[in-house]
């Protein structure tokens, strides 16, 4: 186990677990977690270690990979979630995983990041997943994951309303709904323009229509809230 600390006093320290098994991998991410100002890093290697240090320790994000020693895809993020429901958990898939990192966010998981692909996000990805926790203090429980059919509680920093109750201007259409759909599952804009027979620029704006109606900045982050609001 390796911590590093980034000091400033003037801000609250921010406690992040890091858990791989890859030490170059785990080198690389925790170098991008190092963006965040005054961060303490704490790592592991397997589920074992990390449920102890979770016992033992105060953490305020875990940064999980789903491929570990002793817990292959999403057994170690059930476990973690078991142990601590309200920890925001951003997973770590490979290239190939993104449909387990869409299942990771079903059973709870915060966020996910393509090894190699998304490294850059990594720091964003955290600070986000933390900034939602604070924002968002009752997550899902892992025992429940949600589905298409259901329509969990869709929160903001200042209040907390049902997917039935967003605003009209919240609501996709029916094409913006196929858009996120395709969103979801990895298509760049030229594949969803293909499939819905549409043209790009035709594309980019219902990107652009989803993006401001589910409040969020990027592809990603749509997908998260998506998700947590029963949209696909």
């Amino acid at each position: 186990m390796l911590q590093e600390t980034t000091h400033n006093h003037n801000l609250k320290t921010i406690n992040i677990l890091l858990v791989d098994d890859n030490s170059t991998d785990l080198l690389l991410t925790q170098s991008h977690i190092e963006k965040i100002h005054n961060t303490t890093i704490t790592t592991a290697e397997s589920i074992s270690t990390t449920e102890t240090l979770l016992k033992e320790q105060a953490f305020d994000a875990i940064l999980l990979d789903l491929c570990l020693p002793d817990a292959i895809g999403l057994e170690g993020l059930i476990k973690l979630r078991r142990l601590v429901p309200e920890m925001p958990i951003v997973v770590l898939t490979g290239v190939n995983d993104e449909e387990l990192g869409i299942m990771a966010l079903q059973r709870g998981a915060q966020d996910y990041l393509i090894k190699g692909k998304e490294n850059a996000r990594i720091a964003q990805a955290v600070q986000f997943a933390i900034e939602r926790k604070r924002a968002n203090p009752v997550l899902q429980s892992p025992d429940q994951p949600k589905t298409i059919n259901e329509k969990p509680l869709y929160y903001t920093p200042d209040k907390t309303f049902s997917a039935q109750s967003l605003p009209v201007d919240n609501i996709l259409t029916e094409r913006e709904l196929q858009v996120m759909k395709l969103v979801g599952k990895g298509y760049n804009n030229k594949e969803i323009a293909d499939v819905l027979v549409v043209s790009i620029a035709t594309v980019k704006t219902h990107v652009s229509n989803i993006l401001q109606k589910l409040r969020v900045s990027d592809r990603t982050k749509a997908v998260v809230e998506a998700f947590k609001i029963g949209l696909i």
